[in-house]
């Protein structure tokens, strides 16, 4: 292949501009040749470059292959010609570090110029050569000089006797030791030769190898397309492929790697750099991260399987966990209880270093002013979107520990478990939530099985784990013990956390600044004495000292009846009740107001279809007679009454003999809670299937969740007392 002196400008290891390569090319002595067509000039043959330009000759030829039909797709970078480089000076290129072959070679040659020197100070260097080579091609030489020319000579030519080396060799030898001393001597690197130039069908398969698409995964595919979009026989694939399969090892592979894969996979595959620990102490950077358990364990309400979430706090120094937490699903409730833990059990972290998921970034976490982090005075930097390499040192650890605690569970699913195992475990849960969901219609007693782990099994499970680890796993990036009888072996984490640690650095918060310090909070503005929180009031006389300023409201979530309110600068204001300044008005906590206005709008929804449903049953008036309106004070509100009274339904009197009163007909109910609740408060109208039903749904799962709400209301089911009466 041929190239203009303007077209080979700028390519790896040749100068950059038109006039400088073109006399470069001429003066290393590249073949040339008249250029045919207008405007004349040569061009010079591309086989006898360098073999990183050709390399990246060959790379743009694949970048600019092209199939009409196949490449017509949206463009994916691929390969891009490599940066030109800095060229290093001769000196720093030929001290290379050699091989142990490469280095004995060197000592043979070596050897043999000093011996070639001594003997030149008496004949002549050129007799001195001929010499030599002559005794060594007849074996009459010292058997040391032999035995250096065998090591010295990589291409030995089968001869009879000795060893055979020109007076030619022996001269290059000399002047190169002369020159650069022995790292002249060195044998020069085999290197593969470039071919510069492609096939444009062979560029094309290469260039859809060289991409994500799914039809690029396989050079066997890529071939096959490659022959239908040319049109030819559908055999010739193979062919394509044999050349393509060739050519691929000749191409860049750090080019190739980021072409076929992108984020973390293709930082996988690509050199890095490690990580550092041996200037950290215990406490000063923490590394936590979120795990999904490997096994399904039963809900801590309602039971059934389910995969329950593990956030662990990793000291990056020893190696240590710290704190841990498990949770239903990764939430910032999941990750703040873990640094509570961490802070409460081992001290705070200097540093909290974490992926930027939403549940580590959260504003209750991160918010400079009020987050959690900021109270503690912990640093909190995030890894980069799609790189857990930088989180490694606790990503490979979960296999260590909360994998190994999931494999004792019949109910693993990590990505070793036997399949066949698996599906038979997976067909009995899916039996049983069938068995369990008939149940809860004809109230028979299902058998849980014990294959899978209760929420107290999981939880001693974890803690055994994180025990286990911390106390006798030797980590290998860990200092050994230098004396005793643990000489030689690695620390453990807890070994090393004892070994490290600097109690001065130590910073453990106390029960109640752990209290005051993990409540969840919110940034409102004081005035006139309030503070508005979730649409509540709370008043206190002392925050007229901080009107109009943007405070901190500090609260408990299972108490709303006071927040406590600090400064932005992390002073405390004071107390502040509930509705202080008002009076006959307690309101219930965050949860059961949300309960209770869900179920006022069931019953608001339920009496306007029961409403809808009498007046079905009763005619139209005739004309002329009419039916007394109720007067104001006999109206029943509907939602403003709290939901456990309940009013009877008010009987309207006839307005006239010639109306009949409709039969007394029982209301509708929107669910079995209702009924349930129908019925408790009127047991006198029970019926024998009523009591059957009362006692069925008393177990089931229902009444189990609602238990607490009827308990408080009095509506508890109690078989000894029901309350029963037979209808008469």
């Amino acid at each position: 292949m041929w190239r203009t002196a303007a077209e080979l400008a700028g390519l790896p290891g040749l100068p950059t501009s038109e006039r400088r390569t073109r006399d470069w090319l001429v003066r290393i002595g590249v073949p040339s040749r008249q250029r045919a067509g207008a405007g004349g000039g040569r061009e010079f043959d591309v086989e006898h470059l360098p073999d990183e330009a050709r390399r990246a000759l060959m790379t743009q030829q694949v970048a600019q292959a092209t199939l009409p039909g196949l490449l017509e797709q949206p463009p994916v970078e691929t390969f891009n010609p490599p940066a030109i480089k800095e060229q290093l000076p001769a000196a720093a290129r030929t001290q290379r570090t050699p091989s142990k072959a490469e280095a004995a070679c060197a000592d043979g040659r070596l050897q043999l110029v000093q011996h070639l020197i001594g003997s030149a100070m008496i004949v002549g260097i050129t007799r001195a050569a001929q010499a030599l080579s002559d005794q060594l091609a007849t074996g009459e030489c010292d058997p040391r000089i032999m035995a250096a020319a065998e090591a010295a000579n990589r291409r030995p030519r089968e001869i009879a006797e000795g060893v055979s080396i020109s007076q030619r060799t022996l001269f290059m030898w000399h002047k190169a030791h002369a020159e650069s001393g022995w790292w002249g001597l060195l044998p020069k690197p085999a290197t593969k030769r470039t071919v510069a130039q492609l096939p444009s069908d062979v560029a094309a398969v290469l260039k859809t190898y060289a991409s994500t698409q799914g039809l690029s995964r396989n050079l066997t595919h890529c071939a096959q397309q490659v022959t239908k979009s040319l049109g030819r026989p559908y055999d010739d694939w193979r062919r394509l492929y044999d050349q393509a399969r060739r050519a691929l090892p000749k191409l860049d592979r750090t080019q190739l790697i980021k072409a076929r894969h992108t984020g973390s996979d293709c930082a996988a595959k690509l050199p890095f750099k490690r990580r550092s620990t041996e200037n950290l102490v215990p406490l000063d950077v923490g590394v936590i991260d979120g795990h999904s358990f490997k096994a399904k364990v039963r809900h801590p309400d309602h039971g059934q399987p389910f995969t329950p979430e593990v956030t662990l706090v990793l000291d990056a120094a020893c190696k240590r966990i710290t704190g841990w937490s498990a949770s239903l699903s990764e939430s910032t409730m999941a990750v703040g209880a873990a640094v509570c833990h961490s802070a409460t059990v081992s001290g705070v972290h200097a540093v909290m270093y974490s992926d930027n998921g939403k549940g580590e970034t959260a504003k209750q976490l991160d918010c400079p002013l009020d987050g959690l982090y900021a109270r503690l005075g912990t640093q909190h930097p995030t890894g980069r979107p799609g790189n857990p390499q930088g989180r490694g040192i606790i990503e490979r650890s979960w296999r260590t520990h909360m994998i190994r605690a999931a494999r004792q569970f019949k109910t693993f699913n990590g990505a070793d478990v036997d399949g066949p195992t698996l599906r038979q475990v997976e067909l009995g849960l899916q039996r049983e939530q069938r068995a369990v969901d008939r149940a809860r219609k004809t109230g028979e007693v299902v058998k849980l099985t014990r294959d899978v782990p209760t929420w107290q099994e999981f939880l001693d499970a974890v803690q055994r784990a994180v025990d286990d680890y911390n106390a006798l796993h030797r980590h290998r990036s860990l200092p050994k013990h230098q004396g005793g009888e643990k000489a030689g072996l690695h620390m453990t984490p807890d070994e090393a956390w004892a070994h490290m640690l600097q109690p001065e650095l130590v910073v453990r918060p106390s029960a109640e600044e752990i209290r005051l310090l993990f409540q969840p909070s919110k940034i409102s503005v004081a005035r006139r004495g309030e503070v508005q929180f979730l649409n509540l009031h709370y008043f206190s006389e002392a925050l007229m000292q901080v009107d109009g300023d943007r405070v901190s409201v500090r609260y408990d979530i299972h108490d709303p009846r006071v927040v406590w309110v600090w400064t932005l600068a992390g002073e405390f204001v004071c107390e502040a009740v509930l509705d202080a300044n008002r009076t006959d008005f307690f309101p219930g906590s965050v949860v059961q107001q949300a309960r209770e206005r869900r179920v006022a709008g069931m019953v608001r929804r339920a009496q306007q279809r029961i409403d809808t449903a009498m007046r079905e049953l009763n005619p139209a008036l005739p004309a002329g007679v009419s039916v007394p309106m109720l007067p104001t004070a006999a109206m029943v509100p509907t939602v403003e009454l709290p939901i456990a009274e309940r009013l009877d339904l008010v009987e309207i009197p006839a307005a006239a003999p010639a109306i009949a009163a409709a039969p007394a007909a029982r209301r509708l109910f929107d669910s079995p809670s209702e009924r349930y609740e129908w019925l408790m408060t009127h047991r006198a109208d029970w019926t024998e299937a009523d009591a059957t039903w009362l006692a069925r749904y008393a177990q089931s799962d229902d009444y189990a969740a609602l238990s607490t709400y009827f308990a408080d209301r009095g509506l508890a089911w109690d078989a000894a007392q029901s309350g029963f009466k037979t209808a008469g």
